[in-house]
């Protein structure tokens, strides 16, 4: 029987309501009123971090005996699914209009190509990528852990669009969380 991970779930909820777009948000319907509402407390993007972080460390053993199972590429779909998930990944970014900056002036198809290869070759596929590591291509971005959380939930999101299990997105966001310190160099 497996344990759930309930704290990283949980994280993952406040990342992807952080990242969330903003056309979704205005869709959302009002709560109800009250008379003693207590507005939600949004973790900031560090305290966001810093949970996914402990929940990724306290879920390490149990993600790496299913990946020992079966690598996380398969459980992707392979070249195939990663390639989809990657092109709706940037889809997204694209339209995010915090990060969609980033992006505006690359190829997306180009953008989704090599992040597709990194996730390929990092995930348990064929050793495909030969990019430059991720400091180099990050430097100039200058991304903040907003950046990163934003980004995290629109990574999520693509991933639910897609269809993928809790369990796939955990493990790969959690893959994510341990690469942040080589993308994220802004204080």
């Amino acid at each position: 029987m497996r344990k759930p991970v309930l704290p990283l779930t949980i994280s993952l909820l406040s990342v992807l309501a952080v990242g969330a777009s903003t056309s979704a948000q205005a869709q959302a319907p009002a709560p109800p009123p009250s008379h003693a509402a207590v507005p939600p407390v949004t973790p900031s993007p560090d305290q966001q971090v810093a949970g996914l972080e402990a929940s990724c460390a306290a879920s390490a053993t149990e993600r790496a005996s299913r990946h020992a199972q079966t690598p996380l590429f398969q459980r992707l779909r392979g070249e195939q699914g990663i390639h989809a998930m990657t092109r709706e990944i940037v889809r997204l970014h694209l339209q995010n209009p915090s990060i969609r900056h980033y992006f505006e002036k690359l190829d997306p198809d180009v953008v989704a190509r090599r992040s597709a290869e990194f996730i390929i070759s990092g995930t348990g596929g064929p050793k495909v990528y030969q990019g430059p590591d991720l400091t180099t291509s990050h430097r100039s971005m200058k991304l903040t852990n907003d950046d990163f959380v934003l980004a995290g939930g629109d990574i999520v999101q693509a991933m639910k669009n897609l269809k993928y299990g809790q369990e796939e997105i955990d493990e790969f966001v959690c893959t994510l969380v341990s690469l942040r310190a080589q993308v994220v160099l802004a204080p």
